[in-house]
């Protein structure tokens, strides 16, 4: 066996010295004379990475894959775990001692790297005794082997029929979701002398994109994965696999005052072929008429039905006021950076522009509530329940002017659910959200958080994993539902590579860790369980269990005690 063979199996199994230091690589501990530091299962990995190429240099590309493997994370990600690794060896980016950045190639460690010998006893050098104990411990393995083998034949016969029936109609669900056409639309090039209207053409593709989701024969990536890759020169193919589509809209949009001409071409992304093509000049009047020959033009190539076949219902005109709806873009346009409370308000205003031109414009009306949803949900409002009390008024305004504005529901559901003990509520308002957009993936993850919530944790995930694959470029938030569901089923391990994935997107987010604690002691992990919670009480020593026995809002109170005594297990008070 060769030294990098050697190395690599020690890495992944055993005890090796990394410069001064000593490393366990199969308990993610570093060693070095009194200091003792644990690092998080992710930068873990990322080390061993490392030191299995010791001295040569590993492309971010290929440590991505290898430490975040099927799931889509930022650079951020990368750079935040090396950042870790360095300050857990002391080490300097300017005057590496242990990793090196090579640009435009990727990382190297540096530092001397050794395999640590241990000695295992051959098996003519145990004793009498311990053969015997062996041979009883053997004898024993084998019997418990045959029982538990029998407990289970046992369980799955007598399993509860509601049980089975449950998942068995999820499995049926399931097919038929995946066995839609699928689409993604490409954010519209905008081709107008004026970069200031990129909100036009970005609100044009958000309109084609929700009036497509509306319809449960198409399977319609979210706006956020879709957007993911404007301004990028990524071939379609590539992101096509990425998105795990077949098919794509793209286009562009030339705006010259009142007058627009929109190009739009509908591909086959796997084999390159152009299913459908069609140029549009009209007067910015007519931008609603348009967008709906685009959808059903897109449906009728899909569905391989002419359009009399198709039960299309036309895009609903919002509103008749064209400068209202040109506010309702703009402020679209900054309410999806979802950046900041400024931008926030920004957008909030311009929405009540819109209302003030056109009263009877329900969408404006749902945004705006969104808005102040946004605002308690971070932390901005002054008067939380009085700001998620004003969300619902708004919403019920929209639903009052356009009862079938899924948004609407949404948004009321949402409210409802931040409010807490609504939770039956705002089940309601997003099973018919999902009624009129049943690709919404917001709605999904609302819907799913509430189902275990409400003890149907099977069925929550599976709405969250059909999210995800209508959203595959989602926010953190949705592994962090994910990992919740897993917890409830008390399916500690993927609960954890869910949380751990949720914390690779985003660092920060203390819920993350809280429930990753929990999981890891409940699964039996206290020394990793341990460290987690030192990581929250460093940055927050404020925090109590009394805290999170207020923000979740379990049906079976048996479900709550079953999170906070992990917590309490952790090391949390």
């Amino acid at each position: 066996m060769d030294t990098s063979t050697q190395l690599a199996s020690d890495v992944s199994s055993g005890v090796i010295q990394i410069g001064e230091w000593t490393y366990h690589a199969n308990v993610f501990r570093l060693e070095c004379g009194q200091m003792d530091i644990k690092l998080e299962p992710r930068v873990a990995k990322l080390l061993s990475c490392l030191a299995d190429n010791a001295g040569t240099p590993v492309s971010r590309e290929e440590l991505m894959e290898k430490v975040w493997p099927g799931t889509v994370v930022g650079d951020e990600a990368l750079t935040n775990a090396i950042n870790k690794l360095r300050k857990a060896f002391g080490d300097d980016r300017q005057h590496p001692r242990v990793i090196e950045t090579i640009p435009k190639a990727g990382y190297r460690l540096i530092a001397n790297v050794e395999p640590i010998a241990t000695s295992v006893p051959r098996p003519d050098e145990r004793s009498s005794s311990e053969v015997s104990v062996n041979r009883r411990w053997l004898k024993n393995a084998i019997s418990a082997v045959l029982i538990v083998a029998l407990l289970l034949f046992f369980y799955q016969l007598w399993m509860p029929f509601s049980q089975y029936v449950e998942r068995s109609t999820l499995a049926g669900d399931q097919i038929a979701f995946s066995a839609k056409p699928s689409i993604a639309v490409l954010p519209f090039d905008n081709l107008s002398n004026d970069p200031e209207q990129e909100y036009f053409s970005d609100g044009v593709t958000d309109d084609i994109i929700t009036h497509l989701a509306k319809y449960t024969g198409l399977l319609v990536i979210t706006r956020d994965s879709s957007f993911f890759y404007k301004n990028t020169n990524t071939d379609l193919k590539i992101i096509a696999e990425k998105l795990n589509v077949t098919n794509m809209l793209h286009g562009s949009i030339r705006r010259t005052g009142e007058q627009l001409i929109i190009n739009a071409q509908l591909v086959n992304a796997v084999n390159g072929t152009h299913i459908w093509a069609e140029q549009y000049s009209f007067s910015a009047a007519d931008l609603f008429k348009i967008e709906n020959k685009i959808s059903k033009s897109v449906m009728t190539s899909l569905l391989n039905k002419p359009h009399n076949d198709l039960a299309l219902k036309p895009l609903t005109m919002p509103t008749m006021h064209a400068q209202a709806h040109d506010y309702l873009l703009l402020g679209r346009y900054h309410f999806y950076k979802f950046a900041s409370k400024k931008e926030n308000i920004k957008a909030r205003n311009l929405f009540l522009e819109a209302i003030e031109l056109d009263p009877a414009y329900a969408l404006a009306y749902a945004l705006t509530g969104w808005t102040y949803i946004f605002e308690a949900m971070n932390g901005w409002a002054d008067d939380r329940p009085a700001t998620l009390k004003k969300a619902v008024q708004l919403a019920s305004k929209a639903i009052e002017l356009q009862p079938e504005l899924p948004l609407s529901y949404y948004v009321r559901g949402l409210s409802y659910r931040e409010q807490g003990g609504q939770y039956i509520k705002a089940l309601g308002e997003a099973e018919i959200a999902l009624k009129y957009d049943p690709n919404n993936a917001n709605a999904k993850v609302l819907l799913a958080s509430l189902l275990y919530y409400a003890g149907r944790p099977v069925v929550g995930l599976e709405s969250i994993k059909q999210a995800m694959k209508i959203n595959p470029h989602h926010p953190y938030n949705y592994h962090f539902h994910l990992g919740q569901a897993y917890f409830v089923l008390r399916q500690y391990e993927a609960a954890i590579d869910a949380f751990q994935q949720g914390l690779a997107s985003n660092p920060a987010a203390e819920r993350l860790r809280v429930w990753l604690a929990a999981t890891y002691a409940q699964s039996g992990d206290i020394d990793n369980a341990n460290w987690e919670a030192e990581q929250v009480l460093s940055s927050n020593p404020d925090f109590t269990v009394t805290r999170m026995e207020e923000s979740f809002h379990f049906k079976d109170p048996s479900e709550l005690k079953h999170f906070t005594d992990g917590l309490r297990l952790a090391g949390f008070n």
